[in-house]
């Protein structure tokens, strides 16, 4: 790793730190007052509460990504980084970010649950990924790792559409992509898909959305290579 890819790492990393700060503030209290009224709930009928945590964290790896696009990369131009070091310093970023946010976020997850369990709350229930295998603070780390790096691949590769080809050209990939979806939808061959994965569902197949990130990730230099300072509208 050259001096230049970690300067890159450390300009993503020093930016992140006020909005990560924000967010696990918030993540954290909405977690406090949802725990205090289920403790408070406890007696009251079939009240049960449900959170699942990486709702919250795969929304954030999915804006990171995808506002780096437009935010770090002019910069990084700007300053004279050249496009091969940015793009391997991405890669460093997204997969350290990804695992970072995996930990993170299940270590909170275990801490909440060890509360819970000390103080009697039991009408709060964690919903993870996980349940389809072993669920275990391992098991979740790991599958979040591979889909937070694959999502994050994937907006990052949506956010160089948007700034490449403007509005009108990511708004036609996205409309694309939906009519797509939609047509997999009604036509029933995406649920059928859905329905042979889930029950079938192993670290194998999270391993492979990893890969796939990487292939995405791949693709994504393509328009890397080809960026200025100036986005298009």
């Amino acid at each position: 790793m050259n001096n230049q890819v970690k300067g890159l790492l450390y300009y993503y990393t020093q930016d992140l730190m006020r909005h990560g700060k924000i967010f696990w503030t918030i993540l954290i209290a909405m977690l406090i007052v949802l725990s205090f009224l289920a403790y408070f709930l406890i007696d009251v009928g079939a009240t049960e509460f449900y959170w699942m945590m990486p709702f919250a964290t795969y929304t954030n790896v999915c804006i990171i990504a995808f506002q780096s696009v437009k935010k770090d990369i002019p910069f990084g131009l700007k300053m004279g980084a050249i496009r091969n070091n940015i793009f391997l310093s991405y890669f460093y970023f997204f997969l350290g970010y990804s695992l970072f946010m995996a930990i993170a976020g299940n270590t909170l997850q275990l801490v909440t649950e060890g509360m819970h369990h000390l103080f009697g709350v039991s009408n709060f229930i964690f919903s993870h990924p996980a349940m389809l295998l072993t669920d275990n603070w391992l098991t979740r780390t790991i599958i979040d790792t591979f889909f937070m790096f694959f999502l994050m691949a994937l907006l990052f590769l949506v956010g160089l559409i948007f700034y490449r080809s403007g509005l009108i050209g990511g708004g036609l990939f996205l409309a694309a992509f939906l009519v797509v979806s939609l047509y997999g939808l009604f036509d029933g061959w995406l649920i059928d898909a859905f329905a042979n994965i889930l029950p079938d569902a192993s670290m194998l197949t999270f391993f492979i959305l990893f890969l796939i990130g990487i292939v995405l990730y791949m693709f994504s230099y393509l328009f890397i290579k080809r960026m200025t300072v100036v986005q298009k509208v």
